[in-house]
């Protein structure tokens, strides 16, 4: 059965030591060591969750409405995680 979330042990295994969090919303960011996350955390933690706890200083974590509500995200794992192009790919194998 697939997973509906990241596992932070994939992460670990593509070899990344510092995963880079920014708000969707303003000018909040900030870079989460791998090996302390997984002391912490585990390698089947989600990394979804990690990064909702983590922005829990953010006084907007939580608001009611969902316009000013934080919404973390990873650049690390598009660069991870995202299929390439087909033009990337082309230029590979052409």
């Amino acid at each position: 059965m697939a997973k509906d979330y990241i596992p932070l042990g994939d992460v670990a295994a593509r070899g990344t030591t510092m995963i880079e969090v920014r708000c969707g919303r303003c000018e909040r960011h900030g870079r989460l060591s791998v090996d302390r996350l997984l002391a912490e955390w585990g390698a089947d933690a989600s990394l979804r969750d990690i990064m909702h706890e983590q922005i829990g200083s953010c006084p907007h974590r939580n608001d009611a409405q969902i316009y000013t509500r934080r919404d973390p995200y990873c650049p690390t794992l598009v660069e991870l995680f995202a299929r390439p192009r087909r033009a990337d790919i082309c230029a590979v194998v052409g």
